[in-house]
């Protein structure tokens, strides 16, 4: 199986997460709106969830400790770096 990750870039960056049968392949699995949290015990993937009626948020994906560190991973390594909210707009020559 291929893991990427596409990041998109704004105020509250996201990643969608890519599962693909292998590189170069259409991905038969994309999972939308991912982000990684620094929390008390380190960094983790907070998946897509949703909040109830009575407050609670229920997540829309559950997985392994091993494929949670191989989508950090994944999700690190694609991150684009530099600055992250960059006006482009100054570069237009007119």
């Amino acid at each position: 199986m291929h893991l990427s990750a596409e990041w998109r870039m704004s105020q509250y960056p996201t990643f969608n997460l890519n599962l693909a049968t292998k590189e170069g392949k259409d991905p038969f699995l994309v999972i939308k709106g991912c982000k990684i949290v620094d929390g008390q015990k380190g960094e983790f993937v907070s998946w897509p969830a949703k909040k109830t009626d009575e407050g609670k948020w229920v997540n829309h994906v559950y997985a392994s400790k091993e494929f949670v560190d191989a989508v950090l991973k994944v999700a690190k390594d694609a991150k684009p770096s530099g600055k992250q909210n960059e006006d482009v707009s100054s570069d237009v020559p007119f």
